[in-house]
């Protein structure tokens, strides 16, 4: 599994950039994951008047609502730290995971800059790439070069 942490201030085309990103892996043949913190604080946006949902606010650690074609996961931070979401991933033999966001984490990273005057890539750690312009040939050159981002190199970051 390689794990690729995508970084920028919000505007910078981050959603673009992995959505494109997404469509080019899963059109390889790649089984494509994402994670995204949100980082602009509380909680993510959810339905509060689920069951589910109720279930959570009220006490358990973990629900989960399945249906049709997809399953829902509402969990306690505390009990599914990133470490963990990743280590589950790998159990579903996912081969790339794409990380939105987590700044101050050092995994290798690339950076999606807002203009010229963009100061992100004084602190933050671990870049590897900055993404400037043609995206089909940046997704062709980091995939060339994916083994920077395999798991079992970097979780020491986590």
């Amino acid at each position: 599994m390689y794990v690729v942490q995508v970084v920028g201030y919000k505007n910078s085309g981050k959603t673009t950039f992995i959505t494109q990103w997404i469509e080019y892996l899963t059109g390889k043949g790649y089984q494509v994951a994402t994670i995204k913190h949100h980082g602009h604080g509380g909680e993510p946006d959810q339905i509060k008047e689920t069951d589910s949902y109720q279930h959570f606010a009220h006490g358990a650690k973990l629900a989960t609502v399945e249906g049709d074609s997809q399953i829902l996961i509402t969990a306690d931070k505390k009990k599914i730290p990133l470490k963990s979401l990743l280590l589950f991933y790998q159990s579903l033999n996912i081969d790339i995971v794409i990380i939105e966001g987590y700044k101050q984490i050092p995994l290798p990273k690339i950076v999606l800059l807002y203009n010229e005057e963009d100061t992100l890539l004084e602190k933050v750690e671990n870049v590897q790439y900055v993404y400037k312009g043609n995206v089909e040939q940046f997704f062709h050159e980091v995939e060339a070069n994916i083994h920077e981002f395999e798991y079992e190199k970097i979780k020491a970051f986590l």
